[in-house]
């Protein structure tokens, strides 16, 4: 739709069809999603890829029987232009279900009970592994090394309860100006995050336990940022950065 000049459909296709591929595909998810224009999908790396590679799908014979004849009974309703998808972007793969142990009645009341239905390792485009560790097209390595989660590390309970503590008895000896916020609703306000999905938790990441150094430097976080000098823009939005500010303050009258 982009390539044909339609961005406006794109975008509400996009919008209603994004949450079908979530949590498998976050990373390829994100990278399309500002995709509005035919020279975003030249300069986007994961549209090149998915337009110019098949997209493996992984299918048991009588699974791929009932495709193909959904299809062509629904040819009228789209099936047409499903089987020319298929056809021009999907590489289908069939396997017997005596063969693969994937495919047996087992595994698949084991995944329906499962809740979460990630793609096969051997599935999708050869050599791409969106937040896998692994960068080649070995199927059999794609699973053997951890998926990257790079989302911001959650501050550990116990230093935020000390941290808490120590800015109430810091807005109690030195209250706050008029206008100005409390230190803890500073704090609220630095880490009200919204969950991420791919953010690490405390176990995958063992730290050692923190110290009276840590609240101390977790506090003092707090307090410069609520005293740091504020540039806000006039018309909503973020303000101009100081470096923008000041190269404009020298180059005014050759100053």
């Amino acid at each position: 739709m982009v390539t044909s000049f339609y961005p406006q459909d794109a975008k509400q296709f996009f919008d209603i069809n994004k949450n079908l591929f979530l949590p498998e595909h976050t990373e390829d998810v994100r990278a399309l999603e500002p995709i509005a224009l035919p020279e975003h999908v030249q300069d986007n790396s994961t549209a090149k890829l998915y337009r110019g590679n098949k997209y493996r799908i992984v299918l048991s014979n009588p699974a791929f029987s009932n495709l193909m004849q959904f299809l062509e009974s629904k040819q009228k309703e789209g099936g047409s232009v499903m089987s020319a998808i298929l056809s021009s972007y999907c590489t289908i793969i069939t396997k017997e279900r005596a063969v693969d142990d994937r495919f047996s009645f087992a595994a698949m009341l084991g995944q329906a009970g499962a809740g979460q239905t990630f793609p096969t390792e051997d599935e999708g485009i050869p050599g791409h592994h969106p937040g896998s560790a692994y960068t080649g097209d070995n199927p059999a390595m794609a699973g053997t090394l951890p998926r990257l989660r790079l989302g911001k590390l959650p501050m550990e309970q116990t230093l935020e309860a000390d941290v808490r503590g120590e800015l109430a008895d810091e807005d109690v000896k030195n209250p706050p100006a008029p206008g100005q916020n409390t230190l803890l609703q500073e704090f609220d306000q630095m880490i009200k995050k919204e969950e991420e999905d791919e953010a690490p938790t405390r176990a995958d990441i063992p730290y050692p336990p923190s110290t009276a150094r840590d609240v101390a430097m977790e506090v003092q976080k707090v307090k410069e940022n609520r005293d740091r000098f504020r540039i806000e823009g006039r018309t909503g939005g973020v303000g101009p950065a100081v470096s923008v500010c000041m190269f404009t303050f020298h180059n005014t009258y050759d100053g």
